[in-house]
């Protein structure tokens, strides 16, 4: 998520609220953080205010002064601020990438995970909540629900996947899963009992190969509990996506894998390969793990064009144009979160820049100089 800092007026307990950069009526002012260059009288009746200014006086809202980047905020925008001078973008209201992590706790422990697990903090599923609340009646496109595994969570997972099909039914949201939860069919027959068709269970599958996959998650069984949870959720009548994330242990079978999932999980409406985020368990296991799309494109290639030939649903998610073979481009998506979307100054000249994925400013390392701007069509 996007932060930026500053200095809190005093201590105080998290403070969650909708930004406002312009002046509302005092009885709008409940559940809302003025953003503003200086703290005046008017800044009075706000849950919280957040200025790029000198601090306010005792009779001010609690604050965040000399904040930096405060033009990054928009209107509308739901931000957590902390005594830490902590500003957090909970939600981006000119996004369609936002995501509900409810909690960081999982029961993987994959090599290359961006996010590495924590123990359970029920703090994280209760501002999501109440970020809900602060959506409500608003037209929101997409939601995202993800952790760490968020099926740890059992009922309070299902309760919290209801609230967001009830008060906003026309959106689509994903499921971020390792998938191993609904091996338990009681389970998966309760959740699906809630899900709509706007509901895609996005699971994670890493190799053709159970050893292979539960090496890479770092959990023995894995693979079998994955397997067994596509299909039940396929007999329950969900939408699943298989995702792959390629790395140096896996990026051999690529044409392998595509063999598995059209001979095992042909029932999917979706399919994605994707590249790497060299961040968290990634970056520290960088040398194990790290490898440039550019040594993988004919693997790549090979395996995105064995799936469509036979009429499955393709794409590449994190990897530049110019990183994938010319006949596969069309495969691949602009997939990361605008917040760390990176893309480094030789895309400049890059005809294919505004449909390009581009890079994490996240990472570690970037393969920069296996950058080559395209130029024509793609």
């Amino acid at each position: 998520m996007i932060c930026i800092s500053g200095k809190a007026s005093r201590s105080f307990h998290p403070i969650i609220g909708v930004v406002a950069k312009s002046h509302r009526p005092l009885f709008a002012r409940k559940n809302t953080i003025f953003v503003t260059d200086k703290l005046n009288k008017s800044s009075i009746g706000y849950k919280a205010c957040i200025s790029s200014g000198r601090k306010g006086y005792f009779f001010h809202p609690d604050h965040i002064y000399n904040c930096k980047d405060i033009e990054i905020l928009h209107d509308g925008d739901i931000v957590r601020i902390d005594a830490t001078g902590c500003v957090s973008v909970l939600w981006e209201v000119k996004s369609h990438q936002n995501a509900f992590m409810i909690t960081e706790a999982c029961n993987c422990k994959c090599i290359m995970c961006p996010q590495p697990p924590r123990q359970h903090s029920p703090q994280l599923l209760q501002e999501a909540q109440y970020t809900l609340s602060l959506l409500k009646n608003k037209y929101i496109k997409q939601i995202c629900i993800t952790g760490g595994e968020p099926t740890l969570l059992g009922n309070n997972f299902i309760e919290f996947l209801h609230r967001c099909i009830n008060e906003h039914p026309t959106a689509n949201i994903d499921i971020l899963t390792n998938g191993k939860n609904f091996s338990d069919r009681e389970f998966t027959r309760n959740v699906a009992q809630v899900a709509t068709n706007n509901v895609c269970f996005c699971v994670s599958l890493h190799s053709d190969i159970d050893t292979l996959h539960d090496n890479i998650v770092g959990a023995n069984g894995s693979f079998s509990k994955t397997s067994i949870g596509l299909y039940n959720l396929a007999e329950y009548g969900c939408k699943i996506e298989i995702r792959h994330v390629i790395n140096k242990y896996n990026y051999h079978r690529l044409i392998n894998f595509a063999e598995h999932i059209y001979n095992y999980f042909p029932f999917c409406i979706h399919y994605a390969f994707m590249g790497m985020e060299l961040y968290g368990n990634a970056a520290s296991n960088k040398e194990e793990v790290d490898i440039s799309p550019l040594d993988y494109s004919d693997e790549l290639s090979d395996a995105i064009l064995y799936l469509k030939r036979r009429g499955l649903p393709i794409s590449i998610y994190n990897i530049p144009l110019c990183l994938c073979k010319k006949e596969v481009r069309e495969f691949a998506r602009q997939s990361i979160s605008s917040w760390k979307n990176l893309y480094a100054k030789e895309c400049d000249n890059c005809d294919l820049k505004k449909d390009c994925a581009g890079f994490f400013s996240t990472s570690v390392s970037l393969p920069i100089n296996h950058i080559k701007p395209i130029k024509g069509a793609l």
